[in-house]
């Protein structure tokens, strides 16, 4: 990731907390990423791919915009683990259009990003 991309992450980040608890920006984006999945599912459903397209991609630059904070404002064990786990979110999100059936692709990414946001709601919580 280039320095502006950290930079806009960071400034983003820093920007949200002020008005809202760390975690709960984390959740806040967490759930703008999977309303983008249902709607990448839906639009690849109706083969509308150049929405799908645009879906993806915005979830792509909020899990890296995440994983750009994990690393290098969060860090630790837990913010490497955190950055490691959305790279792979990263990943599953950016092959979802290869092969057949996109949509059930997408649906399975969509299922996994919301057992980690489930989780992430019940994980305590350091203030």
């Amino acid at each position: 990731m280039n320095h502006s991309a950290f930079q806009r992450a960071s400034s983003a980040y820093g920007s949200a907390k002020q008005t809202l608890p760390p975690h709960k920006v984390v959740e806040a984006l967490q759930d703008r990423a999977l309303q983008l999945c249902m709607s990448a599912e839906r639009h690849a459903r109706d083969g509308q791919f150049d929405r799908f397209h645009a879906d993806i991609v915005h979830a792509i630059k909020i899990y890296t915009g995440l994983q750009v904070v994990m690393t290098n404002t969060v860090g630790g064990a837990a913010g490497k683990a955190l950055s490691q786990l959305y790279a792979a979110f990263i990943l599953a999100l950016g092959r979802a259009a290869g092969g057949r059936d996109v949509p059930s692709r997408v649906r399975r990414i969509q299922e996994r990003l919301a057992l980690h946001r489930r989780l992430w709601a019940k994980a305590p919580k350091a203030e």
